[in-house]
């Protein structure tokens, strides 16, 4: 899982790309996040080219934009992403995706895959944005799946899949040549399919069968071997030649290179440089088109299939790759998909769509007055955790919507390969000058000495980690935690007691916090100090300074480890 958080998208288009963004409204922001499907190389790609495919579809368009637009926008760089995933060395792995952008009051998401955008508010009550379609085990998914031939097994999407029930074999044939089980080259005449036909019958006719099995799939299983004779000796009869090129062509498997090669009669060999290559395979595509059309009238359904794979097999060698790479690469092909709506994927969209790539989007007008809420994007397993559950997983939680989120995905189903989730908080602005009664009276109350204009005065703790790669003088153990994930989980856990009990934190800070400021005496534990701009990293900074007195932070990443950051003054 990948997220990418554009905070202030006119800045990032100024320092990054040197050009202004100026004219959007204010805030301009986005979010992103990208779930790998079979391996992490496509949503790594989508992560690290999504902000600038968004900045410059955003410069395109210098009036106001419409909130239409917007969501054409998003599904448009989801495309555009899709486009490269497919043509590069990333073409068999997948991901779920999901994009939020944040313009003025206006909030727009799109989404392709297991994905969710959901608004939580202050009351508990919750409303859906955005749930994307992608459960291949739902009523019509499930229809549009079989109908392009795709094979659905404990949940998962498969191109092809071998079974030893030979019914099951027969439903799942992609034609008639696959059905009696024929060989690559084709029937030499009648007599084959016949005898191939017998062969079969004996094994799925109802009759024959057991009370133990399924008798509706072996009558569906007989009917169709049934047809697929009559079809093979209908083509057959027609064109012996062209019958046996065409059996060739539909068993070919054109997502390997090899196969790829061996049907269009050109180079196997890997290499970063296929235009030449690809040319040759581009003119053999043609004359095995040209040598399938006298059965195109008579099976015009197998040559449309026949015309499509072969044109998929020049885009796998047009595919740039190497021999080191290769066979990596396309053991992905042997692993299932669990869902039925994806970015890349390519063996499971080409040369018929098992997957589609069709992102879903959504608009909502962000209140400018009244309460604040939370908006949730989730990605796999974090997507099918229950609205109130997520509720209940974030409550107390308002300011810290990284924590909040941390708390979804430790929630989410434990044998996910990855999991994802963003929280993103929208407060109401207060009139300058304006506080809260609450916050009126910890300033009365709150008694430290005083600081120049513009400080505030912090406590923290820290947890440190096995993966820091710098020297930290003030640092009074290394931590117990060995990545970032647990010094974050320990940070979560931490701040949670902290929220139930705040009195609590001189004890907690001098048990687990990693900094030398744990083992100051008294009320002195953990203590900063008074700290103004510029005196920490800009993390720590932007915590603290968006912190009202007495507010603990959200969890904080330094170059020091992981922090849970109170202010005091």
């Amino acid at each position: 899982e990948r997220t990418v958080m554009l905070p202030d998208m006119p800045k990032i288009a100024r320092l990054a790309l040197k050009f202004p963004l100026s004219f959007l409204d204010s805030p301009a922001s986005a979010f992103s996040i990208f779930q790998g499907l079979r391996s992490a190389e496509a949503a790594d790609w989508c992560a690290k080219n999504f902000h600038t495919r968004l900045l410059k579809a955003l410069g395109g368009k210098i009036h106001n934009w419409e909130t239409r637009e917007l969501q054409t926008v998003l599904a448009t760089v989801l495309r555009d992403m899709d486009s490269e995933l497919l043509k590069g060395t990333t073409a068999f792995s997948g991901c779920n995706a999901l994009l939020a952008l944040l313009l003025g009051d206006r909030l727009v998401v799109s989404g392709i895959g297991q994905v969710r955008a959901l608004l939580l508010f202050e009351d508990d009550s919750t409303r859906l944005l955005l749930a994307g379609t992608h459960d291949c085990l739902a009523e019509k998914e499930r229809e549009r799946v079989e109908e392009a031939m795709g094979v659905i097994q404990d949940g998962l999407l498969h191109r092809t899949l071998e079974t030893t029930d030979d019914a099951q074999r027969i439903l799942r044939a992609k034609n008639c040549f696959e059905v009696l089980s024929l060989e690559a080259g084709g029937p030499i005449d009648e007599k084959q399919i016949k005898a191939a036909y017998r062969k079969l019958v004996l094994k799925v006719h109802p009759d024959k069968r057991g009370d133990a099995v399924d008798l509706d799939a072996y009558n569906k299983a007989f009917a169709r071997l049934d047809s697929a004779k009559d079809e093979a000796e209908t083509i057959l009869s027609k064109d012996a030649d062209a019958c046996r090129e065409l059996c060739k062509v539909l068993s070919a498997n054109i997502h390997t290179r090899e196969s790829a090669a061996e049907l269009l009669g050109v180079d196997k060999t890997a290499d970063t440089d296929t235009d030449s290559v690809t040319e040759e395979a581009e003119k053999a595509c043609r004359w095995k088109i040209k040598s399938l059309e006298k059965l195109e009238a008579s099976a015009n359904k197998l040559f449309e299939q026949a015309k499509a794979i072969c044109k998929e097999a020049v885009e796998t060698i047009r595919r740039p790759g190497s021999s080191e790479a290769l066979p990596r690469q396309e053991a992905l092909l042997k692993v299932g998909l669990s869902t039925s709506r994806a970015m890349g994927a390519r063996d499971l969209r080409f040369p018929t769509p098992i997957v589609k790539m069709e992102p879903e989007s959504a608009a909502w007008s962000v209140p400018t007055a009244g309460k604040g809420c939370r908006l949730a994007l989730l990605v796999g397993a974090t997507a099918a955790l229950p609205s109130q559950r997520l509720v209940a997983l974030g409550k107390g939680m308002l300011k810290q919507p990284k924590a909040a989120a941390l708390r979804w995905c430790q929630e989410a189903d434990a044998s996910a390969n990855s999991v994802g989730a963003i929280c993103i908080g929208f407060e109401v602005r207060k009139r300058p000058g304006e506080q809260s009664p609450a916050t009126a009276k910890r300033l009365k109350t709150t008694s430290l000495g005083s600081g120049e204009a513009g400080s505030v005065f912090l406590r923290h703790v820290l947890f440190r980690h096995s993966q820091l790669r710098h020297v930290d003088p003030m640092a009074r153990r290394e931590g117990a935690a060995k990545t970032v994930s647990e010094a974050e989980a320990a940070a979560l856990e931490t701040l949670r007691e902290l929220l139930a009990s705040p009195a609590a934190f001189g004890k907690i800070c001098r048990e687990r916090s990693d900094c030398q400021t744990g083992s100051q005496p008294g009320n002195m534990c953990g203590h900063l100090g008074w700290l103004g701009r510029g005196e920490q990293e800009p993390a720590v900074e932007e915590a603290a300074f968006s912190l009202e007195v007495n507010d603990f932070s959200d969890i904080v990443t330094t170059c020091r480890g992981i922090h849970i950051i109170q202010r005091l003054g």
